[in-house]
């Protein structure tokens, strides 16, 4: 009798553990169904921008542009104005950042050539700075766009 009780228990535990990979394995499709939509992926993007700009690394960040920006700045260009923008202009030597609502726009065009892009994701990010004058906030809409396959940073020059 005991056998039996012994092998009524093993078969109960290994349903359990069936049904929790089960599910780890539904949520961890379903958590990488919801990282692919495009929102998500536009925010991940720029927060890694943002993420490349606060540890100084512009080359990085300069990676992440649309070929739009990239044809306005040198990878090397970039990175010498936008190190000079925050360490000597503003006068900080960090920031944080933080990353607003995704909205959609539709035929949007462009202010660098006025390429019009059939879906762009517009999120407003706003750094904080610190400095010796205070504290500060500068306030940007970021605009991403899917270029050859990639979500891509575009700033707005309207």
């Amino acid at each position: 009798m005991s056998y039996f009780k012994t092998r009524r228990k093993r078969g109960g535990s290994g349903k359990i553990i069936f049904s929790l990979i089960v599910l780890l394995l539904l949520g961890g499709s379903i958590g990488i169904w919801i990282w692919k939509q495009p929102k998500s992926q536009a925010v991940a993007t720029v927060k890694e921008f943002y993420l490349y700009e606060q540890s100084g690394d512009f080359k990085k960040s300069w990676s992440l542009f649309h070929s739009e920006i990239k044809n306005r700045f040198s990878d090397e260009q970039y990175s010498q104005l936008r190190s000079q923008l925050i360490t000597q202009d503003i006068g900080a030597t960090s920031f944080t950042f933080d990353v607003g609502k995704v909205k959609t726009k539709k035929n949007w065009r462009s202010g660098v050539n006025g390429v019009i892009m059939k879906k762009v994701y517009k999120i407003k990010v706003t750094q904080h700075f610190q400095n010796q004058f205070g504290n500060f906030d500068l306030v940007q809409e970021v605009f991403v766009v899917k270029e050859e396959g990639e979500f891509k940073v575009l700033w707005d020059y309207k």
